[in-house]
């Protein structure tokens, strides 16, 4: 191990502390003759410099936060985070994960700590407090996701409401006229976590829009939940045709809770997703010739849609099979690079 230290360096060059000092952080007042001799003394010496004491000592410390306020880490989550730590570590820069939520007191003494140059949120709320603070103290920040008032912000974020009000529309299409939203929790909704909000929003006034009935179910993000809050949904609307899920890769749980009540699952599925630099767009995937679409046809002929109905007992196994490993969309592990937000499932 190097024990030497730049007060070795300077007494043994024959200059100050803080000439050394300067010299290591690159500072133009420092004759060139000065600046020589202490460099072959560092180089005789072997003296490697704390990257990190010189990052402080420059007022830069190189590195990202990203404060993450949430215990379930979807694939979607992931990608946003796990690409933000590349993106840094491309630009040689440290990347801190903060997976908790901070208070008041905890956000102050990041800022304050010269640990970090700039902080990245996710999570965001309509109003939201972190925002408030960063702006109020002047210290850099991004968003993943957006506030009511973003004037002078920085930030990324899916388009929820076109995507939603296009996922209606699309189902309307197709003569279905009983469409259910399985919405984020419904705390999410009240605390106005931005996702929540803009979804359940959108759906609404899509149907009223399109004179469709406003069928809402509220679920936390998680497969059990999910599968529990299917079956709630269709005991109180048996003749449901069609589901929209704001749950991206655990809507698997919808699946699960269809194929336990013998329901078949037709068509393909409308998503969101990050598509290169267009940061939202919506994908109509329906595979080719498929049931639904010859089915479509004639139903836009009679103006209606038939409501769930079982599947027969031997082919029920085969045709859950089918649908999480064949159909575009339903298979969570085939889209994880473009992690569905919203999923249209279409079902008869």
């Amino acid at each position: 191990m190097n024990d030497v230290t730049i007060a070795d360096i300077a007494r043994t060059a024959g200059v100050s502390v803080s000439t050394v000092s300067r010299i290591l952080n690159n500072k133009p007042d420092v004759a060139e003759a000065t600046r020589q001799r202490v460099q072959a003394v560092i180089e005789e010496l072997g003296f490697t410099p704390h990257a990190q004491a010189q990052r402080l000592a420059a007022g830069r410390s190189r590195a990202i936060a990203l404060l993450f306020p949430d215990s379930q880490l979807s694939l979607m989550r992931e990608e946003f985070i796990l690409g933000a730590a590349r993106a840094a570590s491309d630009a040689s820069y440290t990347f801190y994960l903060m997976a908790s939520s901070v208070t008041r007191s905890q956000l102050a003494s990041l800022c304050r700590s010269a640990l970090t140059d700039g902080i990245i949120l996710m999570e965001i709320h309509l109003s939201d407090w972190r925002v408030s603070y960063l702006k109020r103290l002047g210290f850099p920040f991004v968003m993943i996701g957006r506030c009511a008032n973003n004037n002078g912000i920085s930030f990324i974020d899916m388009d929820f409401e076109n995507a939603i009000a296009q996922a209606v529309a699309h189902l309307a299409d197709l003569c279905h006229r009983k469409v259910a939203l399985l919405a984020l929790s419904n705390e999410a909704y009240e605390r106005g976590y931005g996702p929540a909000v803009r979804s359940r929003d959108s759906y609404a006034r899509t149907c009223r829009r399109l004179g469709l009935p406003i069928i809402v179910a509220h679920s936390d993000d998680t497969r059990d939940q999910l599968v529990e809050a299917t079956h709630k949904l269709l005991d109180r609307h048996p003749d449901l045709t069609a589901m929209i899920s704001m749950h991206g890769d655990t809507t698997i749980g919808v699946y699960r809770a269809l194929e336990q009540r013998g329901l078949r699952i037709h068509g393909g599925a409308v998503y969101a997703a990050v598509d290169g630099d267009r940061l939202s767009s919506i994908r109509v995937r329906l595979p080719g010739r498929s049931h639904v679409d010859r089915t479509a046809e004639r139903l836009r002929r009679s103006g209606a849609h038939p409501p769930l109905t079982p599947a027969h007992p031997a082919s029920k196994r085969r045709r859950a099979a089918s649908a999480e490993t064949r159909r575009p969309g339903l298979n969570p592990n085939r889209h994880k690079r473009r992690d569905a937000y919203s999923n249209a499932l279409t079902c008869s």
